[in-house]
């Protein structure tokens, strides 16, 4: 047998309302690093969890819901109950944990966002330069471009030899100069100056391409950055929603909790009283005994010996389909207490409402029938002590015999009874768990085994 330490009510409610605080309210650094390398991984398995424990919560609660109110019945709601808040107090952790995780999601895309907009302004910054320079060599191509022109005027002006004519029809003036014979009509240090002015106009004009083609590049770049930049930031919105669902369906977990926990301490206390009235029902009934053994003797000396018993027995006081006992003489566990009598139930059918038959002749000395509570019950009601409804005959001898939670009663103290005359109807009155006959047989009031007489079946 496995024992279970089972903490105090109080404290385990207390510790699990404060564990679920902290799950929601303080980050876990090691639980955090977990997320943040395995990433939505993470989520998905916490979730899984979740959804698993959920569905046990919402079974729980189903069964919760489908108990009534007797003591065997309370016992096992609190026991559910109680299971119940720890089937909650770890969805509350678990919904800690996921929270957890989509904080550390957002703080991450948050980093993302971050560091794509850095990204995005030092591209915006190259491509600011990139454009500033273009602009500063297409100044410089201009001044070059007119100093040429002012030198090839000059030479137009001062130079008598077919230079300007060819220069005119050529599409390359760089390579005109350097390779035409024109070059022979021009001086050494013009052509050197003239041929250093085309090359860093043809150096700068490529220059400029390639910053136009990079200019291109960190454009479709930026594009694509931004893009990212958005998607990232739905992403975080979505996370951010999320994370106030979870916010939201955990503080409505966090006061269902205190609610189990009010309904526990209702049951306990309702066990408790349902504990305490068994007790007072097996004290009650005790006493009742006793005071029924004085009031036999005392009935049986008023009757001086009359009725006479019978020695040829008796019969049974139900029909014969109904033999079969529930309970016999003897020590109850049940009631934890002494059982004086044979509880007879039903073999093929239901004994509710059987008719009840006096065992033998005699005359009623006491009846009972102050009891209107006839259905099952798992506690006493103190009717009758406990019996409910019941009826006792005096059979001589010091005979007697006693028959108990009756639905109906047909006979009055005083009356004379003879051998299966019927005398009521069998009921669940008192406290009786379901319809049957109590039965009992008493020596100068005490009760003894009825087993030690014989019976005839009718």
């Amino acid at each position: 047998m496995s024992h279970k330490r089972h903490l105090p009510f109080g404290v385990k409610i207390c510790s699990a309302i404060c564990a679920a605080v902290v799950a929601l309210t303080l980050p876990n650094a090691a639980f955090l690093s977990e997320n943040s390398a395995s990433g939505s991984t993470s989520i998905d398995d916490l979730q899984a969890q979740i959804d698993k424990i959920k569905k046990e919560n919402e079974a729980r609660k189903k069964q919760i819901d489908g108990l009534n109110g007797d003591i065997n019945e309370n016992k096992a709601s609190i026991k559910l109950i109680n299971e119940h808040i720890d089937g909650v107090t770890l969805e509350i952790e678990k919904y800690g944990e996921l929270i957890l995780a989509q904080k550390q999601s957002i703080d991450d895309k948050q980093i993302e966002i971050e560091n794509v907009e850095r990204e995005v302004q030092d591209r915006e910054i190259d491509i600011s330069n990139k454009k500033a320079y273009i602009s500063e060599l297409e100044a410089k191509n201009k001044e070059n471009l007119r100093r040429f022109g002012e030198l090839a005027r000059a030479m137009y002006i001062n130079d008598v030899s077919d230079t300007i004519p060819i220069l005119s029809g050529s599409d390359d003036w760089y390579d005109y100069f350097v390779y035409s014979d024109v070059i022979e009509n021009i001086s050494t240090q013009n052509l050197n100056f003239m041929k250093k002015l085309l090359a860093d106009i043809k150096d700068q004009e490529k220059l400029i391409e390639d910053l136009k083609a990079d200019i291109n590049t960190l454009e479709q770049e930026k594009a694509e950055l931004s893009e990212e930049k958005t998607q990232l930031e739905n992403d975080m919105a979505a996370l951010k929603s999320s994370k106030a669902e979870l916010d939201s369906y955990a503080a409505q977990q966090k006061a269902y909790l205190q609610k189990l926990a009010q309904q526990n301490k209702e049951l306990l206390d309702k066990v408790s009283s349902l504990q305490y009235d068994e007790k007072e029902s097996i004290k009650k009934m005790d006493e009742l005994n006793k005071e029924l053994e004085e009031l036999i003797r005392l009935e049986q000396e008023k009757n001086n010996g009359q009725p006479n018993y019978s020695a040829d027995g008796f019969i049974w006081p139900v029909s014969s389909k109904y033999k079969r006992i529930s309970t016999y003489f003897g020590y109850d566990p049940w009631r934890n207490g002494q059982h004086r009598g044979l509880d007879i139930v039903g073999s093929t059918s239901s004994i509710a409402g059987a008719e009840i038959r006096a065992v033998q002749s005699g005359t009623v000395i006491t009846v009972y029938t102050g009891c209107p509570h006839n259905y099952g019950k798992q506690y006493s009601c103190g009717c009758g002590g406990g019996y409910g409804n019941y009826i006792i005959i005096d059979h001589g001898g010091g005979i007697s015999t006693m028959y108990a939670h009756c639905q109906k009663i047909n006979v009055t103290k005083g009356q004379q009874i003879k051998q299966g005359d019927v005398i009521g109807n069998v009921g669940t009155t008192g406290w009786s768990t379901g319809y049957h006959l109590h039965f009992e047989v008493r020596v100068n009031g005490v009760a003894v085994d009825p087993f030690k007489y014989e019976y005839t079946y009718y």
